[in-house]
């Protein structure tokens, strides 16, 4: 009798399992620090393709977990600079306004594809008076966001483990706020090579596992690979880190970590 009650138990407590697993379509494994986010979030991606290659996964939970209404993205750098623009012909004696319109053809299309509405995204390079990257403008925006919204969570590039000093230095212009008390709520994204580095204390993990979450990816992946003359797109993103993107439509996954790495 006794037996027979500990094995519904532990029917119930697997089919609950289940039912929880199919309604986020998220599986934490691997994670230890905190992985729900506040009541809104907002993502930080320096360059297009940033948001799809190292936060699709936490973008989608956030989505799941706050609703569509309440996620937003700051896309920070115009992303010109890369080799393709200097190799391929379609670009020659293009403006970097022009190239930069390339790029963000691209991104609209993949941050919708994710569950973004469009009323949600801002575009610094369409507010920013100089020819580069402004970081004082990304931190008036996060400013922004922290004494309007209530209950805010800022999700930025690594401050620390990354080779590409814009993406450093997207993470520690939140890092400066948060250290300063004039942010609460903080979560960075890394490259998956370095999750071994993030103590497992600090580790957040993000994977999709249902299939119509997993199409929102694979959708996002597309838009940075679609080349059409017509629509004046070249692949500008899956071009630059194709083997990037692979990996992400093989593992469907975000890492994160907390503050204090």
């Amino acid at each position: 009798m006794i037996i027979n009650k500990r094995i519904r138990l532990g029917m119930c407590l697997l089919i609950a399992l289940i039912i929880s697993l199919f309604i986020t379509g998220f599986e934490n494994e691997d994670t230890y620090g905190d992985t729900k986010f506040k009541d809104n979030v907002v993502f930080y991606a320096q360059h297009q393709d940033d948001e799809t290659l190292w936060a699709s996964a936490a973008i989608i939970e956030a989505i799941n977990e706050v609703g569509a209404d309440n996620v937003y993205i700051v896309q920070v750098s115009y992303g010109t600079g890369i080799k393709i623009f200097k190799n391929e012909k379609t670009f020659e004696n293009m403006s970097q306004e022009e190239k930069y319109e390339y790029r963000e053809r691209e991104f609209l299309e993949a941050v919708e594809n994710l569950g973004i509405k469009r009323k949600n995204v801002i575009l610094l390079p369409r507010i920013n008076k100089s020819n580069s990257t402004s970081f004082d403008l990304m931190e008036q925006v996060a400013l922004k966001f922290e004494n309007e919204l209530n209950s805010v969570t800022h999700v930025a590039h690594t401050y620390k483990l990354d080779w590409h000093l814009q993406h450093l230095k997207n993470g520690s212009v939140i890092q400066s706020l948060y250290n300063a008390g004039k942010v609460k709520d903080v979560k960075y994204f890394v490259k998956p090579e370095y999750k071994k580095d993030i103590p497992e204390s600090e580790r957040i993990f993000y994977k999709v596992v249902n299939e119509k979450d997993k199409e929102k990816i694979r959708k996002a992946c597309e838009s940075y690979k679609l080349i059409d003359k017509n629509k004046k797109r070249e692949g500008i993103g899956y071009k630059s880190d194709h083997r990037s993107f692979e990996n992400l439509m093989k593992n469907y996954d975000s890492i994160l970590h907390t503050a204090n790495i």
